[in-house]
């Protein structure tokens, strides 16, 4: 359900049309309602799709393993995978379009323009909630749920658990799953009338909300928006000026607005990369202790409190990573192999200089806020300038060999190949947190000994980039498509590799 809640935040904006789709369908005679029902028959098929997915292993092992404590009948597994199936397809439904339905009665609550604007951060909090969810989850099957949650607190008073099993939606579908086999002996027995109830409610208030959005969503859609000019002639002083100090060169100044203006309009990469920062700050809650721990405690100088920065910005930064090798519009790129220029180092840099001043800069600034509400200024300054120091070593790492231009070259998808090395990925990740934290732990019982580190961290970067400039940048040009691998690799029979060697 909580792998369902967060594919419902990611894949919201299928729901509605955009500028393109409008354009193609206003001319048609084709009803809003129409639209409306094919949009939501294909999220439905959708939804069955992904949770056929999500479930099919599960029904395989739970049809072998399970039904046999019970009986041997092959007629009762069968019966038994039936009821799993559809009590995970009830709760991937429910799942889904609740999380949908709470964006929708937003939706037509803030209206379009004012939705439009805060729909990332709203988004990106419900994001946080579900992957909080997820690792508390793991959490509690790893430790066990009583190390989590105040079990005997809550067995001391019934009305609490007894309202626990009435707003506990997982509990609704136990009990539909287990009253579905026979099993009406649990102690939330009755809890099965809510999901039911909550299936049809949910469904009939989703239509007729976000039916009546959806109508208001396109209206406004066609409408021709005006732009406000307010501070505009401000806002082209500050851009002239620091296109003049950072960005001199032509190639640097349209690749880094190109990045801004493509980041900023494009919905899809936002959402994809607030699944990452999502991740991070999942994982910050999580490391906060128990709350029997005083808050000077808390928020005093320690590991929970140095890492938040890094971990923020580590997945922040994964986060753009796999976002600039996604296209927007594949067609954009012909503008750039049109009017390539010989000197590629400026396209690579423009990049990196735009992830630092629209990405990593605005990030520090807030917490360096942040942290001077809980510590002296100096503290807070070192610990921010030493972590920014950081990430830029590891966007240097992870863009140090980037030969394309941002969001306008084809992606190849699983190249990565995560599903083979998550475990190497975990671990370096886990050593690279705890070797930062005890490096300023260190750090800052001398501060002075941080400038050593900023040079440290300077000449590693120079290093990088002089191997950039004068050896990678030469021999590798802009790529702007990613070909897959060849099925079959061919044997060079007339110029086998040893005869290479002798020439």
């Amino acid at each position: 359900m909580l792998v369902m809640g967060v594919v419902a935040v990611l894949e919201w904006e299928v729901m509605f049309l955009d500028a393109r789709d409008y354009a193609n369908l206003s001319p048609l005679p084709v009803r809003v309602r129409t639209l409306f029902a094919a949009k939501f028959a294909s999220l439905c098929l959708f939804v069955v799709l992904f949770a056929l997915s999500l479930n099919s292993m599960s029904t395989l092992f739970f049809v072998l393993y399970l039904p046999r404590w019970q009986s041997s009948s092959m007629l009762y597994a069968l019966g038994f995978a039936l009821v799993h199936v559809v009590s995970m397809f009830l709760a991937c439904f429910f799942a889904f379009f609740f999380t949908v339905l709470l964006i929708g009665i937003l939706m037509t609550i803030l209206g379009y323009k004012l939705f439009n604007r805060v729909s990332t951060y709203i988004r990106s909090f419900f994001l946080i909630v579900h992957v909080l969810l997820i690792i508390m989850y793991l959490r509690g099957l790893y430790v066990g749920i009583d190390k989590l949650i105040p079990v005997e607190k809550i067995k001391a008073s019934s009305s609490k658990i007894h309202y626990f099993y009435n707003y506990f939606p997982p509990l609704w579908f136990t009990d539909l799953y287990e009253s579905l086999l026979g099993n009406t002996s649990l102690p939330f027995h009755g809890s099965l009338n809510y999901a039911l109830l909550g299936l049809v409610l949910m469904a009939s208030v989703f239509y007729l909300t976000t039916g009546l959005s959806y109508r208001r969503y396109i209206r406004e859609l066609g409408s021709v928006q005006r732009k406000r000019l307010h501070l505009k002639a401000l806002k082209m002083a500050f851009s002239s000026v620091f296109n003049n100090a950072f960005l001199r060169i032509p190639v640097q100044r349209a690749i880094f607005h190109f990045y801004k203006n493509t980041l900023k309009a494009s919905m899809f990469h936002k959402m994809r990369l607030a699944s990452f920062v999502a991740i991070g700050v999942g994982l910050i809650l999580f490391q906060i202790p128990r709350l029997e721990t005083g808050p000077k405690t808390l928020l005093s100088i320690n590991k929970t409190m140095l890492t938040i920065p890094i971990i923020l910005s580590f997945f922040l930064l994964l986060g753009l990573k796999g976002i600039v090798n996604m296209p927007f519009s594949l067609n954009a790129n012909w503008i750039f192999r049109l009017t390539e220029w010989k000197i590629r180092r400026h396209y690579f840099s423009a990049l990196r200089k735009g992830i630092f001043f629209l990405n990593l800069l605005p990030l520090y600034v807030v917490l360096f806020i942040f942290y001077l509400f809980l510590w002296d200024g100096l503290t807070a300054f070192y610990h921010c300038l030493y972590c920014l120091a950081v990430s830029l070593l590891v966007m240097e790492v992870f863009f140090l060999k980037n030969f394309k231009i941002p969001f306008a070259c084809s992606y190849l998808p699983g190249k990565e190949k995560i599903q083979l090395f998550w475990l190497i990925y975990i671990l370096a990740f886990v050593a690279f947190i705890n070797l930062v934290s005890w490096i300023e732990f260190e750090l800052l019982r001398a501060p002075l000994n941080f400038f050593i580190f900023y040079g440290f961290i300077f000449f590693i970067i120079l290093g990088i980039r002089i191997y950039q400039v004068f050896f990678l940048y030469k021999k590798n040009s802009i790529q702007y498509e990613e070909h897959p691998e060849p099925v079959m690799v061919g044997l060079d029979y007339k110029t086998p590799r040893h005869k290479r060697i002798a020439k």
